[in-house]
Parts: C-alpha cells; structure tokens; sequence
C-alpha cells in the first residue's frame, strides 16, 4: 500500500528554466558560495581568491551609477548578495548616518539581520573576568527539537503541516525547515531577543546539563500526555503537578528554591489542581486530596481572606473529610492575620461535633489526636489551667469511673461527676488524690500556690512584667480553687465544671483507657507507650504538638573514640523511633515543654496503674519514669504492681530492666531468669521479651558465652553450669529450630511483635556462632518484607543494636558492613534517631565523605518531621568549623527546615532563636576583645538577625505564648521599650492569657 501513496512533491509545478543572468551579476557567479553552517576554518577562501577580491575592493569605483535591472539576487535570495558588496571603513566608529552623534550601535545585541542603538554615553559594562560582581546568567539558549519519527508517513491519519524530512530542491527554492532569512536591516530601540520566533523552540540551559534537562523536560511531556489521555486518573495528576519543582530547577544554580520561588512554584501548581478539579469525575476521594493539595499550595500565593472564602466552600461540600478538617485547623492556628485564641477553640470544637455527626463515625484515635491539638493550642495561648483541668477531667471520668456509674446514661454520669469536681477534692495528679471512684466530699483540698511577689517600683516596665509574668505562669500551672488565695482578680485560674464539660463527651465512652493515658502522654510531650500502633507516628511527629527541644547534655567519659561519637550524636533534643520496652527505659521522660513536675505524672501514673484492671503496660510505663526520675522509688513501686498481677512478665521484665538501669544487674539477672522459669508452655510475646532482656544483658557486659547459653535456655535455667565451654551443636540445632519455627508460626497468625523478637534472638544466636556477622543481619533483612511498616521499624532498631554491639567490640570494624545495612534503612525511615547516629559515627571517620549530608538531601528527605530536622541540625553543629560546618551553615539548616515542614513547630522555632542569641553573644565576646568597627558592626548584623528571626517565628506559630516572650527573656537587649510594646499588644489582639497587666500607651 505504501506504493500507492502519491508524492506530494510530484503535484508541485516543475521550476521554470532560470533565466540568462545579466553581465553585471554574472562575476558574482564566479565567487564561491558556502553554506551557513560552515565553520570559519571551511570558510577561509584560497589565497589566490582572497587576491583577488582585495583587487577588486580596492579599485576606484564611481561616486554613483544607474541600476535599471535592479538587483536579481533580491528575486532570488530574498536578500542582497553579501559577496557582491565591496568592503570599505566608515568613520565614526559606531555611529548611524543621519542620527544624532549621541548614539551608537549596540555590538552586543545587534547581529547581522538587526541593529540596536544604545546611548553613546552610557556606562561602560563591567568585564566578566575583572566585574566584582558578576550577574549570573538567567537566560538559556535556545534549540530546535527535532522529533523523532517513529512512525511511517503512510500510516499516520493525518498530513504533516511541518516535515522534518530533506528534500531536494532547486536553488530558487526556500527551505522549508528553516526560519525566514529576510533581512530588514531594521533599527529598533527596544530588545526583543527574548522573544521567540517559534514556539516549539525550546529552552535548554548548558551543555553540562543538556542531558538532564532534557530528561526532566520529555518526563514533564510524557505527565502531560497522561492528564489528557486518562484524565480520572489522580496519580497521574499529583506526578504532574509534583513534576513541577524539577522543571523550576532547570533555571537555578541552587539546589534550594527561595521563598520567592515557592510562591511562584505555587503559582504554577494552583491552576493545574483546578484544572485537576474539573476533569478528575466524581470520585469523591480523589476531589478531597486534589483540595488538600490545592489549598495548601494556596497558602503561599493567595491572600487569608481569599483563603478563608474558599476553605468555607470546600468544608461546606466536604464536611466529613478528616484530611481537610486537619488542614483547616492548620490554617486556623498558623495564619497570623487570621488566629485569635477563641475563633481557634471554636474550630476545633466544631470539627470534633462534625466529625461525631459522620455517617461512617468517627475513630477515637482522630478525635483524641484532635483534642490533643485543641489543649496544646490552649495550653500555648496561655490558658495552662485549663488545658490541665480538661485531662484530668477526661481521665477521671473515663478511667477512674465509680462502678456503679458504669452502665449508667452519659447524663446521669456528668451530673454525678459534677457532684466531684465542684466538691473541690484533690483531683488525679495532685497530692492526695484517690480519684473519682473513691473520692470523699468531706476530704481537704490541695493545699494552695505560694503567694506572687508584688511589683518593685525600680524595676522598668519590660522588666517587671518579666519577672511577675515568669513567676506566675509557674506558680499557676495547675487549675486553682476557690479558696485560693492569689489571682483574685483573675477569672481563668478557678475551673469550673461548666468550663469542662463540652469536652467529656468528646471521647466514646468505650474508648480504651490505654489510649486516653497515651494521648495524656502526648500532650505532655513525654515517649509513647511501648506498643505499635497506627495513631503513634501521627501524634507524635505532629509539629503543632512539639513544645521544644529540650537540652541533653553528654556525660564525659573515657571511653573510646567510636563510643564518644556515638552518644554525641545519639543526644539529639527530639527522638523519633518506635517504642520498645527496652528503649523506653532509655528515655528522658523531660517535661520542659510543658511545665508539669514529674511528681504530679508519678502519682497520675500510680493512681491509673494501681487499678487492677488496667493494662500492665501502664504499670511498664510507671516503672520506666520512675527509673529515671525517682531510681530509690522502684523496689516499692514494683513489689505493689506485682502483688496485683503476680503472673505478668510484661510486668517482671520491666522491673529486671529497671534494675539494669539502676546498676543492679545481678538483680536484673535473678528477675529474669525467675520470670522466664514461670512460663510453661510455647513461646509467647511476653516470654520471648524477657528472654531477649536476659540475653542482652549479657552481651552488653560483653560475655558472648554466657548470652550463648542463655539463647539455649528459654526456660530460663542452662544446663550447663560450667560456662567456660559452649553448648553443643544439638543444644544450638534446637533453639535454632525453635526460633524459626516460632517466626513462622507468628508471620501466620501475624502477631509481627513475636515474628520480630523470635528473629532477633535467632540473629543473635547465629552472629555469636559464627564469625561472619552478615549471616547474622541476613536473618533481619529476610523478615523485612513480610512486615508493615511499623514494625519494619522495630526490626530495624533490633539490627541496628546488633551492628552497635559489633561496632564496639568487633576487633576490625568494616565500615561498609554499617553502611551497606543501614542505608537502605535509612531510606525507609529518614527521621529514625537510632539508625541517624550509628550512621554518623560510622561515617564521622571518614570526614572526606561526608555522606551523612548526602543521606540528609535524598528525595524523602523533604518530608523530615521535626526529629529529623533536629538531627540534621543537631549533626551539623557537632561537625564545629574543623569538619566544614560553619555557624552559616546550621543557620541554612533552620531556615529550610522552619520554610518546610517545621514551619509551624514552636520547638524549631524556640531552637532558632536561641541559636541566633548565641551568636550575638559571640560577637558581643569578641566585639569586648576589641574588634573595633568591624565587630561593631557585625553585633549589629547578629542583633538583627535575631530580630528577624522572632518576627519571622510569630507569623507562622501565632497561638504560642512562650515564644513571643522570647522578645522579653532571652532577647530582651535585642529589642527596644517600643518594639516590645507592640510585642505585648500583638498578645492581646490574639486573646493571650497574660497574668500582669501593662498599659501601653505609657511607656
């Protein structure tokens, strides 16, 4: 069929014979034409031509002759002859006959079609190699995509308007795949360079970074050809509009986009979600995450009222959407032109009643993730008291509930809870307190706050609100009573159970009572329970909640290098990891967040814990915050958890790893060889965990031997008790056939918990038998995939306490064997601070590489929570000036990490400022030393940077008190009476709870 196809050429009408040029033109014939895209080495003309021509151009011509054939090289070329013009000097330089002598052609701009005049005045441009400063190159070159032909002419529907393909043609003929070479000689004023004579002319940057451009450009065609052959498809609407970034950093020289560029990056995104919109149909699911998607980007290119308008719309056609009810609230909270403390409650109290008005209900994981950001959002706006009396009314009416209110309507239950609050008695917490399910109206009340100092006429203004504000916030912390005799005035410190009672009904009252305490636990700022569940990351990398950073100093020892470079970089202030019995009792339990002392979450603990029919893992979590806290305490503690519950390993083994941790651990040892010889029967959770504490003890002693009988011996009594030699290759066969058939049998029935810890032990028990610790790490590696992601998790920190323990007593440590195992880990979890530090250290001995930065700039890594922003921060601090960080260098760091995700964290923005006032005090320490007017001047630069830095931090977290009063504790040199009048004001435009009252307009 091919054959068939007429020639489209063979229509065209045969050129007419070209007729006899004349005599005046025909000498041109004689010079050689040459085609364009010769090169100048091609070009050059043989020395006897070149003669030649010089003859001619210098012979005397006439001033003037008469044309009547006019030029046919006009006709023929659609120009003149450039051969046929004769070379001659113009005097002038530069300068156009007939125009004024005050401008001049322009040799940059101009080419050999155009001209352009510029003033002949103007100032010279500096040189590229000598210019100080040298502009960077915004433009790019321009090319023409040739397209590729994959498909035969005779198969197309359709006729090519542009051919790409050579035809021969007569020299009379133009070429068809070539821009017009008319030449006008056109003098213009105005450069139009920039303005492109093609459309399919694409832009391309340089030849470095041809290839990648390229790529990126065909990806982002290939995403377009997607949205319109399968517009329904979202994925491929969200890869579209995600692609977006990349094509933006084809023009820039920086690996970062600046706030400028994310607005206009916006710009781009926002209409490409509304067109998303209107062709994605009617899945309701895909509509809520294009809108999730669309009104984030907004935040950065519309206005808040604008924003506001359309948040209206969008939750008025959604009104049970999760996602969007959280982004609201997110807006709501961190829009300075838009937060006020009581618009904000009111939000947040109606998402929670329309999200209990759902017709598919609502899980009690997001309303408690709700009311835990709601008391946050309280407890920063100053309203302590409050935030505090709410959880403790939640957890005595949900958990210490009398028994005979049990089965009772929610309306009775309140009343009869009424009844309990407005009697006064101490409440969960507070000293004496029994609770609302043995409480006793006849019982003395708390004792109350130690009186507050009264105001020192000395004192200037800033200065003693300071003071008396600092003082009050701490005295006031808990919810006060009547007959309390400070802040008489004040109508927030008494809470009243009608200031509490919206908020009972929040929770379902078949809500497990494990999960109220955790979400207790998360408004505190302290670890989760030791459990995996889908709620913890959630809560717990939620930015709105992270109060601050608190500081851990290292202890100094004498240990070695690797040792010392591994506890530096494990000391990161925030810790994202999934908890395990064993590393909870490895943690602060800090409470600097949020003001509580640790006596009142002992006896709310105790009071929860002592109940029998609460979950041993409370009792886990008491014993652990008592560890580290009241260490005398756990004896006591212990001997009453287990009186109760005699059978709980869960229970023994926290107390053997509370003892371990108090230094006892021969202690530790009888616990958990007594416990383990309890248990009859299979392998269970509990059991493998003991067993896996008892095991551990022993090689962190390191006594390899002695964990190898241990391993053997899961009822908790070797068999051997010479334990010089080690288990025969029967006794190892079985406990090797035991914990795999035990992984087995647990991936079945997926319980991943025992799955994870029966590995472990086999892990351990092959590392100790053989030398090659990769036979060890295969085990880990081959259970990963039959994971989820939680526990994928757990299992990661497992290998990584096996490659710690090899790292310290290995006599030849591989890197690569750390690195190799921890990378793709890393990958999967890059907030994770148990495998960033072992990283680290392993890498921190090779300074060359500097891999950490590496791993800290993948892709993911974009999605950083706070921890891992901490970490990144936290690492390059350590590295100091010796191993290439600088202070501009953490200061890059803060920045991207508060423009990005950690835009509405207070504790990155509190660790941001504190950073900025502690280089001002360096240079304050040097400015004393006597720099002079350099170190005058750069106090001045640091001083303004925190300035800055406070202002910046108040627009994106609002609702949080304890920073703005930054400007009046550590910054208070920085900022002038002036500036902190308007400070102060700014706290009560947005509804702050402020103890001491100033009046602004006298200061």
């Amino acid at each position: 069929m091919a054959s068939n196809v007429p020639k489209f050429a063979s229509f065209r009408p045969k050129p007419k014979p070209a007729s006899e040029p004349p005599k005046e033109v025909q000498k041109v014939k004689d010079v050689e034409r040459l085609p364009k895209d010769t090169t100048r080495r091609e070009r050059r003309k043989s020395p006897q031509h070149e003669n030649q021509r010089h003859a001619r151009d210098s012979q005397p011509s006439k001033l003037y002759f008469s044309d009547r054939r006019s030029d046919t090289d006009i006709l023929k070329y659609g120009t003149i002859n450039r051969y046929d013009v004769p070379a001659y000097r113009r005097c002038g330089h530069g300068h156009v006959l007939g125009l004024s002598t005050d401008q001049k052609i322009d040799r940059e701009t101009s080419t050999d079609k155009k001209i352009y005049i510029t003033p002949a005045t103007r100032q010279r441009q500096e040189r590229l190699l000598t210019a100080k400063h040298v502009p960077k190159e915004s433009s790019r070159a321009l090319r023409f995509i040739k397209p590729a032909e994959h498909q035969p002419v005779q198969d197309r529907d359709f006729i090519s308007l542009s051919s790409t393909n050579k035809r021969k043609r007569d020299d009379d003929e133009a070429e068809d795949d070539e821009a017009p070479d008319v030449d006008y000689r056109g003098i213009e004023r105005h450069d139009k360079s920039s303005e492109l004579i093609d459309p399919d002319t694409l832009y391309e940057s340089d030849s470095q970074t041809t290839g990648v451009g390229a790529e990126v450009t065909r990806q982002n065609s290939r995403l377009v050809r997607r949205t319109r052959e399968h517009p329904e498809d979202l994925e491929g609407w969200l890869d579209f509009i995600h692609h977006q970034e990349p094509m933006m950093m084809l023009d820039r020289a920086s690996a970062e986009l600046s706030e400028t560029d994310k607005r206009h990056l916006a710009e781009v995104r926002v209409p490409i979600y509304e067109e998303a919109l209107k062709k994605i149909g009617n899945n309701q699911d895909s509509q809520v995450r294009l809108y999730e998607g669309l009104l984030n980007e907004a935040r950065r290119s519309w206005d808040d009222a604008r924003l506001a308008i359309k948040w209206k719309d969008v939750l008025a056609k959604y009104p049970y959407s999760t996602p969007l009810w959280f982004d609201y609230l997110n807006f709501m909270q961190s829009s300075f032109a838009r937060f006020k403390y009581e618009d904000s409650r009111i939000a947040f109290l109606k998402c929670l009643e329309t999200l209990r008005l759902s017709p598919k209900g609502v899980s009690p994981e997001i309303s408690l993730h709700v009311l835990v950001r709601l008391t946050s959002m309280i407890h920063g706006a100053g309203y302590q008291e409050l935030a505090l009396a709410i959880w403790q009314a939640l957890l005595e009416f949900h958990l210490l509930r009398p028994p005979q209110n049990t089965g009772t309507k929610v309306q009775d239950a309140l009343q009869s809870f009424e009844d309990f609050w407005e009697s006064e008695v101490p409440r969960i917490g507070e000293p004496q307190a029994k609770g609302w399910r043995r409480f006793n109206s006849e019982d003395d009340p708390p004792p109350g706050p130690a009186p507050l100092q009264k105001k020192i006429a000395s004192d200037a203004v800033f200065e003693d609100f300071q003071k008396r504000e600092s003082e009050a916030m701490l005295n006031l912390r808990y919810p006060g009573r009547t007959a309390d005799d400070v802040a008489e005035d004040d109508p927030f410190h008494t809470i009243f159970f009608s200031d509490v009672q919206e908020y009972l009904s929040i929770v379902p009252s078949t809500t497990d009572a494990s999960l109220i305490l955790e979400a207790f636990l998360c408004f505190c700022g302290l670890p989760s329970l030791p459990r995996v569940g889908s709620h913890q990351w959630k809560w717990w990398s939620d930015p709105y909640l992270q109060h601050t950073l608190p500081s851990s100093p290292t202890d100094i020892d004498d240990s070695s290098p690797f040792v010392q470079t591994l506890r530096h970089f494990s000391d990161c202030p925030s810790k994202s990891l999934q908890m395990t019995s064993s590393l909870l009792f490895e943690q602060d339990f800090s409470l600097e967040g949020i003001n509580l002392s640790t006596s009142f979450i002992q006896r709310l603990l105790k009071l929860v814990a002592s109940d029998p029919s609460s979950d041993a893992i409370i009792g886990e979590y008491l014993l652990a915050f008592t560890s580290r806290h009241f260490p005398s305490d756990i004896p006591k503690i212990a001997k009453q958890l287990l009186k109760t519950r005699s059978s709980s390993l869960r229970l023994y083994n926290a107390y053997g790893l509370a003892e371990s941790h108090r230094g006892n651990v021969t202690k530790a040892d009888q616990v958990f060889s007594m416990a383990l010889s309890m248990h009859k029967g299979d392998p269970t959770q509990d059991s493998l965990q003991l067993l896996y504490s008892w095991v551990w003890s022993a090689m962190d002693k390191n006594e390899p031997t002695e964990a190898y009988w241990r391993l053997v011996s899961p009822q908790g009594s070797p068999t051997q008790p010479a334990r010089t030699t080690q288990p025969d290759s029967t006794t190892i066969l079985r406990a090797h056939t035991l914990f795999t058939e035990t992984t087995q049998r647990a991936l079945i029935q997926r319980n991943h918990p025992t799955a994870i810890l029966s590995t472990s032990l086999l892990a351990l028990l092959t590392y100790i038998s053989t030398p090659n610790p990769q036979s060890a790490l295969a085990h880990h590696t081959s259970l990963l995939p039959s994971l989820p992601p939680p526990h994928q998790e757990s299992l990661a920190q497992s290998l990584a306490r096996l490659l710690t323990h090899h790292a310290l007593h290995a006599p030849i440590l591989k890197a690569t064997l750390l690195r190799t195992a921890l990378d793709p880990l890393i990958a999967l979890f890059p907030n994770n601070t148990i495998l960033l530090p072992l990283y680290a250290a392993n890498e921190a001995r090779f300074a060359i590489d500097d891999r950490v930065r590496s791993v800290m700039r993948r892709p993911n890594a974009q999605n950083l929570s706070t921890a891992g922003w901490a970490f990144a921060i936290h690492y390059e601090a350590l590295r100091g000036e010796r191993g290439g960080s600088t202070s501009h260098a953490v200061r890059a760091l803060y920045g991207r990490a508060t423009g990005s995700g950690g835009a509405a964290c207070p504790a990155l923005w509190m660790a941001y400022v504190r950073f900025e006032t502690g280089q001002l005090e360096l240079e304050r320490g040097k400015w004393a030393r006597g720099d002079g007017k350099e170190g005058a001047g750069r106090v001045r630069e640091a001083e303004q940077r925190v300035r800055s830095t406070v202002y910046a931090g108040l627009r994106r977290v609002p609702w949080c008190k304890a920073f703005i009063t930054h400007a009046f504790t550590h910054c208070s040199r920085v900022f002038t009476d002036e500036e902190k009048a308007r400070l102060y004001g700014v706290m009560q435009e947005k509804e702050f709870r402020l103890y001491i009252d100033i009046d602004v307009e006298t200061v």
